[in-house]
């Protein structure tokens, strides 16, 4: 059968065992993916249960001012990197840096996905839950963050600082509603 194939031209053995086993690898990459992104959004569902008032106040601070937010997350990672620094000889801080970031980029996440689903509802002309909002618009963002180049370097870090600076500009109070401006008065003649 070698002899064949090698006449043939064809793959050895050992060159469709490499192949196959590379193409098990990216299968279970693409597994483990999916897996990942429907599990978190297990995580973002029991923030909005655990903490729903949290969420609400991110996301309307991400939705109002999210230029704002985008900017404020920058010392945000800032903060998180500079204490990973100082205390990255100790394994027990080192440990308690990264939960806390962790809890952080969760509440993130999960004001930013709802931010997004709602954008998402509204462009379609429809109306939604939370829920939904949360759902459709984590699946958006992780799937599109995926994508090569774009989703890296463009989609991933705007909506990862943005949140984040979310949580950052959701502690300080919300703008008031606008002043309804009076109509100008025309003495009459």
């Amino acid at each position: 059968m070698e002899a064949m194939m090698a006449l043939a031209g064809g793959p050895r053995p050992e060159d469709l065992q490499q192949m196959f086993m590379g193409m098990g690898f990216v299968a279970s990459a693409c597994v483990a993916g999916a897996a990942s992104i429907v599990s978190l959004l297990g995580i973002l569902y029991m923030t909005m249960v655990v903490a729903p008032n949290a969420t609400q106040r991110l996301s309307g601070a991400l939705r109002e001012r999210n230029i704002l937010s985008f900017f404020a997350g920058i010392p945000v990672v800032g903060f998180f990197g500079v204490t990973g620094a100082v205390v990255h000889r100790s394994p027990v801080l080192s440990g308690l840096n990264a939960v806390a970031f962790g809890v952080v980029l969760i509440l993130a996440f999960a004001a930013a996905a709802e931010d997004i689903g709602r954008r998402l509802y509204w462009a379609c002309g429809k109306d939604g839950s939370r829920a939904s909002h949360l759902a459709s618009g984590w699946l958006v963002f992780a799937f599109g963050a995926l994508f090569p180049v774009l989703g890296w370097f463009v989609i991933l870090p705007w909506v990862s600082l943005s949140g984040l600076g979310s949580v950052l500009v959701g502690l300080l109070p919300s703008r008031r509603a606008a002043d309804s401006i009076k109509d100008i008065e025309y003495p009459e003649k």
